[in-house]
């Protein structure tokens, strides 16, 4: 199949060639325009004369007349006040005194006493009728005598020691010897006496309650009693102090040693002797003890 019988007849020859346009004349160029004139300037205006409409020239005058006449006035007035002052006037009158009375001053408050410190207790003093917690100086913080309630005795106690105490009961023999509540330290207990049905009274008893401890210090509170006597202090050394009494306790050798025996027939208050007990070579205990011979 040729070109022809696709796109007909021509198919194939090459399209005809556009005839080229003739070309364009350019244009004359525009001849410059003549320069404008410059304007002339404006005459200036002619000032005006001074006068003629009733300006500053004519106000010069008047200013001045009013001047002259103000201070002619000034110079009457000031003539007619010297020409007419009287004489010279009393001096004027003291300011009266004033009455206003002054202020009370403020009041000072009286400083108020600052609360006594509480003391600490270092040391538990024994005596002839009862103990005393006692701080660095010496000066009781606390006093028990052997009548006294134990229960404050106990809480007292309690605090110096850091510790609460156990508690039992120790029983008594039913006549002379009454049954006792015993509050326990380590190292140190109070004895306090229970009163029975139809006995003898707490009061009236010859004792009422006791202690004893086994450490010089209990609590981190040292014990003091008397005649300088501590726990494992020889025997040697307690008998140079001249106890009162010296008894054999047991078939191993202890001894108890009493000093003020006379205290039990004190009257008055109860009042205890010092005792000490030993195991034979120091000491082991420290009772305050109403002594008995029996």
């Amino acid at each position: 199949m040729s070109l022809e019988d696709l796109f007909g007849a021509g198919a194939g020859d090459d399209p005809p060639r556009r005839e080229p346009q003739p070309t364009r004349e350019a244009r004359p160029a525009r001849e410059p325009e003549p320069p404008r004139e410059p304007k002339p300037p404006r005459t200036p205006k002619p000032p005006r004369e001074a006068g003629s409409d009733g300006g500053d020239g004519s106000r010069t005058p008047l200013i001045l007349a009013i001047v002259a006449g103000v201070l002619a006035v000034a110079v009457v007035v000031t003539l007619g006040f010297a020409l007419t002052r009287g004489g010279p006037t009393d001096a004027d009158p003291a300011p009266p005194a004033s009455t206003d009375t002054a202020a009370p001053g403020t009041p000072t408050s009286s400083p108020t006493p600052s609360p006594t410190p509480t003391r600490t207790p270092v040391a538990l003093d024994f005596s002839a009728t009862g103990f005393a917690l006692a701080d660095a100086t010496g000066t009781p913080v606390f006093t028990y005598a052997w009548t006294d309630d134990a229960k404050k005795a106990v809480t007292a106690l309690s605090a110096a020691f850091g510790a609460q105490p156990t508690q039992r009961v120790e029983p008594g023999d039913g006549s002379h010897y009454p049954d006792y509540t015993v509050y326990q330290w380590e190292g140190f207990m109070l004895f306090d006496m229970i009163e029975t049905p139809g006995g003898t009274p707490r009061a009236q008893y010859p004792q009422p309650s006791y202690t004893l401890f086994s450490r010089n210090q209990v609590g981190g509170i040292e014990m003091v009693a008397e005649h300088g006597l501590t726990i494992g202090m020889t025997v040697d050394a307690v008998r140079a102090l001249r106890p009162d009494v010296e008894i054999p306790r047991g078939n191993v050798g202890a001894i108890r040693f009493v000093f003020d025996t006379a205290r039990t027939n004190a009257a008055g208050a109860p009042q205890y002797s010092a005792i000490a007990d030993t195991n034979g070579s120091v000491i082991t205990a420290i009772l305050s003890f109403r002594y008995s011979p029996l």
